[in-house]
Formats: C-alpha cells, structure tokens, sequence
C-alpha cells in the first residue's frame, strides 16, 4: 500500500497502518485516511464539490485529495479507494448535541424542498422485495418488521399531515446534515463529506434522540433543553421533527446491515427487546416537545404507554 500512495499522491509516509476497510497515516502532522468506496461513481463529482465549498466557508470537511491522474478514485488491487486529509482535531471525540448544533445552523440551500414521505415509502417497498426474496434466512426480522412497517407509517402520516396542515416555513432550508448518525458515531463520521446530506436541520437531532434511547443517554432531555434554547423553530419543522422521531431509521439502517452480511441477526435483538421501553421514550420525548409547541398526539401511542396527558 505503501507503494501505491507514493504512486497516486506523490506521498512518502514513514508507517501507514491498517484498520478495517482504511488505511491511515500522518504526513506533515495531518491525518490522511484511504478508505475504500463502494458506493455509485456517479455521486463523486457531487460529493467533492460540496466538500471542496464546505472547506472554502471554514467547515472543515475532511479534504478530498486528488491523485496524480486528476481523479478522486485510485484504483488499487481493483479496489476503489479515496484518500482523504483530515482537517479537524478530536475526530476520535464521540458527537454530542452541540456539535450537530453547529453543523444544522449552515444554510446551503434557502429553497430547499425533500419529501421524506416518499423516500420513506420507497424504501418499505424495497426492503419488503428483499425480506420476500430471502425472509426464511432471517426469521427475527420477518418476525418484527411489521411492527416497524406499522411505525413508519404512522410517520409518514404524520408527515403527510404536517404539509396539509402548515404552509412551509421560512427556517425550513437545506442546511448540512447526515446519512446516518448513529451510536458509534464520532467528530470523523460528522465531517465526512460522503455521510453529508443537505436536508432540514431536524433531520440530525431527530436521529440523534432516536439513538439516545439505544445509548442509554440519560441526559437527553437537559440536551434538548439547550437545544431548543438555541434554535428557535417553527411549528412546521417541529412536527417534521417528531415525525422523523417517528420514523425507525435505526431498525432498517440495521436491516440493511445484516442483508449485506456486515451485522449478524441477532443484533435485531437489541432493538425488538426494548419496543414497550422504547414506545414509553417516544411519548416522554413528544410530552417534552409539547410543553414548547403544541403539536398533535398519536393516540396508538398514548394508549399504548398508558400516560394520562
């Protein structure tokens, strides 16, 4: 590998190391990491673009390097690989709700417009393709994923109504925000321009509470607390908010996972064994909300969690 980075960067590292899927290396005291890419080719353009104007405004996304032959992928081993250059200290720190604070006030786009309703819908209809092509191979998901079918349909619902009841409001941008963020995640993943979406800024703090739940973060409502002292948000992206709280990201991300082999089934029960718990969260974090903007209850929800409201 050694090698091959002096070939494609003109590079002379003294040690590099190997962890996983990346190769890491420091170089005149920066971090340089080259991480095999197995997403589509076509979204590269896109993706070195952003990060190329994100670091241009001071955010410091981690630095795409360009090799020799002017291209973002090097092809190594018939592998495809992409080097990048580290801007940010602490990127081993785990995330918090601050740093997604700072990252979800950064306007990109003022006239930004995403129907999670539909993403939402599409992706139910591919993992129901998948579950009925392989389903006897994976009896603890074909055994829960009705239950979060059902979930995400009452997301999308609330959704739905979110649109027919509010006009669309002014602080509803495109801001930077997350393919995923989860209970591992770290300052490195944050800033990671491959991870980056442009989306409404509730995007992040919703997942970020629904992984709370996951993480055992007891002081997820002192959090929100800060978080809602500092953002002032319409009713229309708070009920986008609980609706995406709805929405059981964390169960297909997982799905998705252990399609592709990279977690073992059993991991599903980590989340199927804690549903009544978790049912309670969710109410806790909608009486939370609704003490600061009065957003509509999902009845199944208070039934089910037996809280007089």
């Amino acid at each position: 590998m050694k090698n091959a980075i002096e070939y494609y960067y003109n590079l002379k590292p003294k040690e590099i190391n190997n962890y996983h899927n990346y190769y890491y290396f420091y170089y005149n005291n920066y971090l340089y990491v080259l991480f095999l890419y197995n997403d589509e080719i076509s979204k590269l353009n896109n993706i070195y673009n952003l990060a190329t104007y994100l670091n241009n405004i001071n955010i410091p996304t981690h630095q795409i390097i360009i090799n020799n032959k002017n291209d973002i992928i090097s092809i190594i081993d018939n592998k495809y690989y992409i080097l990048y250059k580290i801007l940010i200290n602490n990127y081993n720190k785990q995330i918090d709700i601050k740093d997604i604070n700072y990252l979800t006030n950064i306007i990109i786009n003022n006239n930004f417009n995403t129907n999670w309703d539909i993403l939402w819908s599409n992706k139910i209809d591919y993992l129901e393709y998948q579950i009925n092509q392989s389903g006897k191979k994976y009896p603890l998901i074909v055994e829960s994923f009705s239950y979060f079918v059902g979930l995400s349909e009452n997301a999308i619902s609330y959704f739905k109504n979110t649109i027919l009841d509010i006009p669309k409001s002014n602080d509803a941008t495109g801001v930077i925000t997350h393919k995923k963020i989860d209970i591992n995640n770290t300052l490195f993943n944050l800033y990671d321009p491959i991870n980056i979406v442009i989306d409404y800024k509730i995007r992040d703090i919703a997942e970020y509470i629904k992984i709370s739940f996951f993480k055992d973060n007891f002081n997820i409502f002192k959090q929100l607390n800060y978080y809602f002292s500092h953002n002032q948000l319409s009713i229309y992206l708070v009920r986008l908010l609980f609706a995406r709280i709805l929405y059981p990201s964390f169960y297909f991300n997982l799905y998705d996972e252990i399609l592709t082999n990279k977690k073992e089934e059993t991991e599903i029960l980590k989340i199927t064994k804690r549903i009544s718990d978790y049912e309670n969260y969710l109410y806790q974090i909608y009486l939370h909300l609704f003490k600061l903007y009065q957003i509509p209850e999902v009845e199944w929800l208070k039934k089910r969690t037996n809280h007089p409201h």
